[in-house]
């Protein structure tokens, strides 16, 4: 296969998705097939993807409009040029840019990836997207089920592919890594560490952690929390940290390549989101072997199983925030369990060899269709 990876995603911006395109792009190559990702010139997703393998093309193309002409005639120039077979594509510009260009050049299948329910009920949704694109993949039946609310992208049409994550061995307990992780962020060794991975933004939901630290710091004075991340809401988390007199309690790793020592040297995963399809980083946690509390929200309950590897709490809802963490901080028996259930769980449902086995199958299927009329 040929394949085209677009993204119009802003140049500092790296998430979900472009972590997705990371490992299908990955996988692809190493079976032998031609990978292309374009985006904006000096994107931090092109450079990531650039760095999971130099067998993957990536192209800078400045994006503007969603119906710029300009850059619908570059795209349809490279799917030309390079007999793309099939592209996918992330954001509402992208399916107009890219299934235009599509569209002109005549072969190339296009597969709306969707991470978030971006649809919307207006017009030009409603006559364009089933037009531009072949399929839709989700990652879970809760955003399918948000997706096909409309009626223009229809159940056929979209198809759930679980995410998964590379095979890697962690065991625990893994005292090393507990060790060095104190060290690298020059806290004490008796310290419990919550780890918290995910973009400063509103869907995350890391204030309504900060609202539940004073009660939980409370009860063990000893936790610290781990955000390893990066985004608008920074500031003002800092600063509402600050006004609890909570700064020795909160740690700031800023947004890391690697976060390998930052799982499993911690005790516990933390992902208080309000909205949530479903979490790559909840997969990185179980992979890992940490005991999780999350939101019941989106696509994780997919994920985890309450009371068996995670606590699951009411979205916006600090006090029951507070309760699950201090649970599972005064018992390193659970936590223990509830890891090795996790790990369990995610060996079995969301390894990375799953997910791209159905991922190969569907790009098949879509470029054994004809394009949609």
């Amino acid at each position: 296969m040929n394949l085209l990876f677009l993204d119009s995603v802003d140049r500092g911006t790296f998430g979900g998705y472009e972590n997705w395109i990371c490992l299908v792009a990955k996988y692809f190559v190493e079976h032998g097939h031609r990978v292309t990702a374009v985006g904006r010139p000096g994107s931090e997703y092109l450079r990531r993807t650039a760095a999971v393998s130099d067998k993957i093309e990536t192209i800078d193309l400045p994006i503007s409009g969603d119906f710029n002409p300009f850059t619908i005639s570059h795209l349809k120039w490279i799917l030309s040029e390079r007999q793309v077979d099939l592209m996918t594509v992330n954001f509402n510009k992208d399916v107009r840019l890219g299934g235009l260009a599509a569209r002109w050049y005549g072969p190339t299948r296009v597969c709306w990836r969707l991470g978030l329910d971006i649809t919307s009920n207006k017009w030009v949704h409603r006559w364009l997207s089933p037009q531009l694109v072949d399929g839709v993949i989700v990652p879970s039946q809760a955003l399918k089920k948000q997706v096909t609310r409309h009626g223009y992208l229809t159940d056929e049409m979209v198809t759930v592919i679980y995410n998964g994550t590379e095979d890697r061995r962690f065991v625990r307990p893994d005292t090393e890594s507990a060790r060095a992780l104190r060290d690298k962020y020059q806290l004490g060794q008796d310290k419990l560490l919550a780890v918290v991975v995910g973009r400063f933004v509103d869907q995350k939901g890391h204030k309504y952690l900060v609202e539940a630290a004073p009660e939980i710091v409370r009860q063990v004075p000893k936790v610290v929390f781990l955000f390893l991340g990066d985004g608008h809401h920074e500031a003002m988390l800092r600063s509402r940290i600050a006004e609890l007199g909570l700064g020795d309690n909160f740690v700031f790793a800023g947004m890391l390549d690697k976060i390998d020592l930052e799982l499993t040297g911690s005790d516990l995963m933390v992902h208080p989101a309000i909205e949530e399809p479903f979490s790559h980083a909840i997969l990185e946690g179980m992979r890992a072997g940490l005991p999780i509390v999350a939101s019941r929200v989106g696509g994780i309950p997919e994920a985890l199983v309450d009371g068996e590897c995670a606590v699951l709490v009411p979205a916006r809802a600090p006090n029951s925030l507070s309760t699950a963490i201090v649970q599972l901080l005064r018992s390193a028996e659970t936590r223990a369990a509830f890891g090795q259930a996790a790990q369990e769980r995610w060996r079995s449902h969301f390894r990375i060899d799953t997910m791209m086995q159905q991922v190969e199958a569907y790009f098949q299927l879509l470029m054994s269709k004809g394009v949609a009329a």
